[in-house]
Order: C-alpha cells, then sequence, then structure tokens
C-alpha cells in the first residue's frame, strides 16, 4: 500500500531518487514473503531547494504475536515511535491500520488513511490537531490541483482513466509519476532481502547499490532460458 499511503509526501516534498536505503528493524526474514513488522528508512538529499529529508515506512505491529489477522482486518495496526503513537491515540482515540505523518519545522500533518483525503494539521505552537478543511494554514492555500467532481472517489478514478485512454488529459498520477514512486518504493523490498543493518548507498539512474553488488539480483531478475521477454 506504500504507493497510496505516500504518493502525497512524496509529491509534495519533490523527493528524487534517495542517496541511502536501509532496513532499520526487522522481525524474523523470510524469503518467500514479508516479515510481521519492519522499520525501513530512505535518505533524499537537497533537491530544488528544499533540504535532505528522511523518509521511514513502518509495516505492522512488533508489539502482535501471530496477530495478522484480526478484528476482520488483513494488516496489524501501525506502531511508530511511542511519542507518535500516543499523539496519534490522544487526537483518534486509537491507532489507524494505516497512515502518513509529516514533521516539518512549523508542525505536523496527519493523514489517517492511505490516500490523504482528509488530514489533520498541528503548528508547534497549538496543543491539538485541527481538521485541514478547517485551519486557516491550510484554508489560505491556493487550490492548484484539479479535483475529482465525484463523490465516489472509485468510480472518479475510473472515470479518469478510461478518460485518458480515449485521448483525454494524462490522469493525476501518470506512468511518469506512478512508476517512479513504485520504483523507489521497490528499493524498500530490496533493503528486506539485503538484511537489517546493510545500508545501501543507491545510485538512482543506473539502478544500482554502489557499495553491495550482491543486491543486483534483487533488481533484476534473470529469466530461464526460454522464458525471456521479446
Amino acid at each position: 500500500m506504500a504507493c497510496h499511503t505516500v504518493n502525497m509526501p512524496f509529491r509534495a516534498l519533490k523527493l528524487g531518487f534517495p542517496t541511502n536505503v536501509e532496513l532499520e528493524v526487522a522481525s524474523r526474514i523470510y524469503p518467500e514473503t514479508y516479515p510481521l513488522t519492519s522499520r525501513i528508512r530512505w535518505d533524499f538529499p537537497e533537491r530544488e531547494g528544499l533540504p535532505p529529508c528522511k523518509f521511514w515506512w513502518y509495516d505492522g505491529n512488533p508489539d502482535a504475536r501471530h496477530a495478522m489477522f484480526k478484528s476482520g482486518n488483513f494488516i496489524t495496526p501501525l506502531r511508530p515511535h511511542p511519542d507518535l503513537t500516543k499523539e496519534i491515540l490522544a487526537q483518534r482515540g486509537e491507532l489507524p491500520h494505516s497512515g502518513c505523518l509529516v514533521i516539518g519545522e512549523k508542525g505536523k500533518l496527519f493523514a489517517g488513511d492511505d490516500y490523504g483525503s482528509a488530514f489533520q494539521i498541528i503548528l508547534n505552537d497549538e496543543k491539538e490537531y485541527t481538521s485541514g478543511a478547517k485551519h486557516e494554514a491550510c484554508i489560505a492555500v491556493p487550490k492548484s490541483i484539479p479535483r475529482l467532481s465525484e463523490r465516489d472517489t472509485d468510480l472518479a478514478m475510473k472515470k479518469e482513466w478510461f478518460a485518458m485512454i480515449k485521448g483525454g488529459p494524462a490522469a493525476y498520477s501518470n506512468f511518469d509519476v506512478a512508476a517512479y514512486l513504485t520504483e523507489i518504493i521497490l528499493l524498500g523490498c530490496i533493503a528486506l532481502r539485503s538484511g537489517v543493518g546493510h545500508k545501501l548507498d543507491w545510485d538512482g539512474p543506473n539502478m544500482r547499490a554502489t557499495n553491495a553488488p550482491d543486491a543486483a539480483r534483487f533488481v533484476k531478475r534473470q529469466a530461464r532460458q526460454g522464458w525471456g521477454l521479446a
């Protein structure tokens, strides 16, 4: 779900290729599937006048013990840093099953779902979060991104897709955006396969870890003879 959950911060912060990616913490690593819980960090350099920043992906629940399917949900709740967990609990009364928290110099922005359609904001001199639809700091920002007219967002996305196929305007998350974002997020999978504490120095244009040649086998699969793509 990361390609959905982090679309908003990646675009807003103009994140290009990272310089490093590292699996910081993980439960048991399996060759066939993802671990029960993990924390992965990407380091991004200065870009377009914006300062360097770090991005973390928290997956699963370190407190859970074999509770992958609980209350009918297919993923366990997010468990970020204890202070942030406390903050989110105070705001919502419960931890969402996914979400995105952006921490800046002037405050924080939190979206408690995968799509960022509704978010809350708190500035450094404030005591509680306020809906982005009501916070004066957000109201004052002019809309520069087209909005979907349909209230049913699933239907709206399909209409946007078919309109593009028929020669209409490009979709908001067109291939030039979506393919790049997916590539960056998949670096987290490469970090998972490389193991805890193995920081990868990443050369984005050439799709390789300059300090870890062994990671190349996770970047491009070598097809068996007779099974290659034409």
